[in-house]
């Protein structure tokens, strides 16, 4: 029997909220951007006026440069797992522009005394090896002393102008891909409150630790016409952006979006995070067909992920070749709506 002493660290016990369900929620957020000045530059490719993933900045006629950055609290219990998916989640910002991460610098705030140095080495070991599996360079970072753990990055990459995705560009009788299965929210939530195993919980971990490189060929890259990825504000929410900016209704299956193993379940047992409703909040004026969704289906809709997939709006003749090049690793990806005129809704649920 093990003693406290030398009983394993859970990272999640040593917060209240895990992930990117932390995240400030989307209708406030919004409203909090929408009262700063604008930004605008002839070479700022990509701003926040449209709350795409990442910043881009045109530097010639062949390269621009993107910028983001993520940090969060734990939503694994393993130090390496924690790192790797920060890591992960930071990149796919990049990813999600269309491009190639070159660098990425630290965001740490570390309770020292608290949890040993050797949670430290396993953080940055796993943090480490993502950034290197997604082929780029962990190149310095920045650190304090805090009461509460939290880890991220600020991750750089490059494009070409012409082969930039955005959230605007979306069009009419696009198929919309979704790369991941969801349902990390409700999953990290029953792990948190032990309704679930670690050994239930390793699906998810996998899932959020999987680097969002599609690596297509030239031609299926075009064929995407709008991209975000699913994080915290859940498949509705950022699927609502992309509507917004894209001047379009998606149509969107709920029946269609792949689950993790056990999500179903814990979201019929009502195992709910507070993104959950405050990413209800945000997208329910703004959604129509709710009332025939079942509920199982819209809670998962809006289920908060952490590392989740790419949301894609692709050439409808070129979704199968796409789905076809990801499969290998990306086995949940799925067509789970379609892209229509502006309805009277930006989203239009099945």
């Amino acid at each position: 029997m093990e003693t406290p002493a030398t009983s394993p660290i859970r990272l999640t016990k040593t917060v209240k909220k895990g992930g990117c369900a932390a995240k400030i929620g989307a209708g406030t957020l919004a409203d909090l951007l929408a009262s700063l000045p604008r930004q605008s530059h002839p070479d700022l490719l990509v701003g926040n006026d449209l709350l795409d993933d990442a910043a881009v900045w045109r530097v010639s006629d062949e390269v621009a440069i993107i910028q983001t950055l993520d940090f969060f609290t734990p939503i694994v219990d393993d130090p390496a797992d924690f790192g790797a998916v920060a890591a992960a989640n930071a990149l796919s910002d990049v990813f999600a522009m269309g491009g190639t991460p070159t660098t990425a610098l630290t965001i740490l705030a570390y309770p020292l005394g608290i949890l040993p140095d050797a949670v430290l080495a396993d953080l940055m070991r796993g943090a480490t090896a993502t950034i290197n599996e997604a082929g780029a360079l962990l190149v310095g970072g920045h650190s304090i002393e805090d009461d509460t753990l939290k880890l991220g990055f600020s991750v750089a990459g490059q494009v070409h102008p012409r082969r930039l995705w955005r959230n605007a560009g979306a069009r009419e009788g696009d198929v919309l891909v979704l790369t991941k299965a969801v349902g990390t929210g409700t999953l990290a939530g029953a792990l948190k409150n032990d309704e679930i195993s670690a050994e239930a919980f390793a699906p998810a971990v996998a899932s959020m630790r999987q680097v969002n490189r599609l690596d297509l060929a030239e031609d299926l890259h075009a064929a995407v016409h709008a991209a975000t990825d699913v994080t915290g504000f859940g498949v509705l929410g950022h699927a609502l952006n992309l509507a917004r900016a894209s001047g379009v209704t998606l149509r969107i299956d709920t029946g269609a979006l792949p689950l993790l193993p056990g999500a179903e379940d814990t979201l019929r047992r009502g195992i709910l995070t507070k993104a959950h409703t405050s990413n209800a909040r945000y997208v329910q004026a703004h959604v129509g067909g709710r009332d025939g969704v079942d509920e199982v289906r819209w809670l998962a809709a809006v289920d908060p992920q952490t590392s989740g997939g790419l949301l894609l709006s692709v050439a409808r003749e070129a979704a199968p070749d796409l789905l076809s090049a990801v499969a290998d690793r990306f086995p949940a990806a799925s067509v789970v709506g379609e892209v229509a005129p502006r309805d009277a809704t930006p989203l239009a649920l099945t």
